[in-house]
């Protein structure tokens, strides 16, 4: 320990003594945090609809190797994501839905993504540094909405923090954290492919560059024990998929470097992308860039220097690759939430006071908000806001579970008693900040379930669509018209239904339209058998099935 306190990681001492998050607390947080809405709610439309999907069709036709959407190949992603799921859909399915057991293969991921980023905080900044990045991840609101989905941006960045955590590791125990670094960087290629290599391997050549203690010859060395495991892990299944699905190797190839290819999509709608950062790595990035200025005659040295390349790396990849979506912001977490970690605990009183209260006063006023919306929804009062939430998800009836409701009165119970017993020291501002998102989405997750569920579910469209597609004389094939791979994916979950490529000579076909699109038309020879619209605004869709006419 005393090496340690020597080293330049450990450069920010303490003021005050330090007042830790004990591990009981901080695994009840977790629990808290990660299983409501991971288990309770059937797979929702987009991500977590298709990539359950995805897992669905590798258990049941056993396609291990080639991820598949009701019998389509999926380039997308590599398989570790789908590995996991599968793993823990075999292992629970028996206990749990199976979408339920598939996403808890999220939370595997999710258990990964903590621990390494506060091992990583505690090498590179000390112990408190652990707690505050533990708080900070729990806090972000970036991560909210995908920690509870099936996602594999969640598994490629708890892939990126676990080489972060190699990296820092290796100063100690060069060997051991060598060995990680490889690892990881291996599992971030079969979590996300190229991108996963473009957020870890130039870590590897940015590390001895910036600090002198990776510069020896015993570290150097070290890099040997990395090679094997990330050459083990890279030529896995491509090597696999060569020997026994050679056309979807070549095929993934040619989707991933056109993928990878960079773009400037972003950099010209320049403000869409600033807000997307803004909000999503909130409460972050304020603290990140006092950071940045506090510590700007600093940013040399490794405790700064490692988490701003990874940073930068991140920012680079998502700024020109891929579309504007919030999940791909997602391998930007790991390097802000360290370097948020290490200021945080070095805060001013007042400064830390203002996070502190703002936080409070946020997720005391949405809990709230919350409440209503839930009496708003199953007593009619205030009545303004019932007839709202009834009219934006038509033909939801209201109903409430007694055991959700006794987790929703337990969660608030706990935030009271937080608020009015904690004491302070200087993270209890990130600790606030925890316990008011878990508050804020365990209340969603228990007392509005019943109401999203309604809204992003397609359970019932695919009951109806299969009832309407059985009563046709002809009902064997079915073409897709513009149907999305989440629409595909939860049509097979949900009912078995297997829809073929738009080219298809079926005798049915299925139309979809998003927003205020018109839904495409099938030409001449068609006639609409049955249609449905749900949703309003933007989020509106639109299904339509059309019968060919002899």
């Amino acid at each position: 320990m005393a090496h340690m306190q020597n080293s330049s990681f450990t450069e920010f001492p303490s003021r005050k003594p330090a007042i830790h998050v004990p591990n009981w607390a901080l695994i009840l947080v977790f629990i808290a945090y990660a299983l409501p809405g991971n288990i309770g709610h059937v797979p929702w439309r987009g991500d977590d609809a298709l990539h359950i999907g995805v897992v669905f069709s590798m258990l049941s036709e056993g396609h291990w190797l080639t991820p598949q959407i009701a019998g389509h190949p999926f380039y997308d992603w590599p398989p570790l994501t789908y590995w996991l799921g599968a793993l823990t859909g075999k292992l629970l399915g028996w206990l749990l839905p199976l979408h339920d057991a598939i996403r808890l293969g999220n939370v595997a991921a999710l258990t990964v993504l903590i621990y390494c980023l506060r091992y990583a905080a505690r090498e590179l900044y000390g112990r408190e540094a652990a707690s505050a990045a533990a708080m900070l991840m729990l806090g972000s609101l970036g991560l909210l909405i995908h920690a509870h989905e099936m996602q594999p941006q969640i598994v490629l960045t708890a892939t990126l923090a676990a080489c972060l955590q190699g990296l820092t590791l290796m100063r100690s125990a060069p060997t051991r954290g060598a060995l990680l670094t490889g690892a990881a960087s291996g599992a971030a290629f079969l979590a996300g492919g190229l991108p996963g290599l473009f957020l870890c391997l130039p870590l590897w050549l940015l590390t001895p560059a910036c600090s002198s203690e990776y510069r020896t010859r015993s570290f150097l060395l070290a890099y040997r024990h990395a090679l094997w495991p990330l050459v083990l892990l890279v030529s896995l299944w491509p090597l696999a998929l060569a020997v026994w699905q050679p056309d979807f190797l070549h095929a993934w190839w040619a989707h991933e470097l056109a993928a990878i290819l960079p773009h400037a999509g972003h950099l010209q709608r320049g403000k869409d992308f600033a807000n997307l950062i803004g909000w999503f790595t909130w409460p972050l990035w304020p603290v990140v860039l006092w950071s940045l200025w506090h510590r700007r005659g600093k940013l040399r040295d490794f405790g700064h220097s490692l988490p701003l390349a990874s940073a930068l790396l991140a920012l680079a990849l998502v700024a020109s690759t891929g579309g504007m979506r919030p999940a791909n912001l997602l391998p930007l977490m790991p390097a802000l939430i360290l370097m948020a970690s290490g200021e945080l605990c070095r805060l001013r009183r007042g400064a830390a006071n203002a996070f502190d209260w703002f936080g409070v006063m946020t997720f005391t006023l949405l809990g709230l908000s919350l409440w209503l919306a839930w009496s708003a929804m199953n007593f009619g009062w205030p009545a303004p806001l019932a007839r709202n939430l009834l009219r934006l998800v038509p033909g939801f009836e209201p109903q409430w579970n007694g055991l959700q409701l006794l987790v929703a009165i337990t969660l608030s119970v706990a935030w009271l008693i937080a608020n009015l017993r904690l004491p302070f020291f200087q993270l209890r501002g990130a600790v606030h900040w925890a316990l008011g998102v878990t508050l804020a989405w365990g209340l969603a997750a228990t007392l509005l379930m019943s109401w999203i569920d309604h809204d992003k579910s397609y359970r019932s469209t695919a009951a109806e669509i299969a009832a309407v597609i059985a009563s046709q004389p002809e009902a064997a094939c079915v073409a897709g018209i513009d149907l999305g791979d989440s629409q595909r994916a939860a049509l097979h979950y949900f009912a078995h239904i297997k829809i073929a490529a738009r080219g298809a000579n079926c005798p049915l076909r299925l139309a979809y339209a998003t927003g205020r699109n018109a839904l495409p038309e099938p030409g001449k020879g068609w006639e609409s058998v049955w249609d449905l619209r749900r949703g309003r605004g933007r989020l509106a869709e639109q299904f339509a099935l059309y019968r060919r006419v002899d």
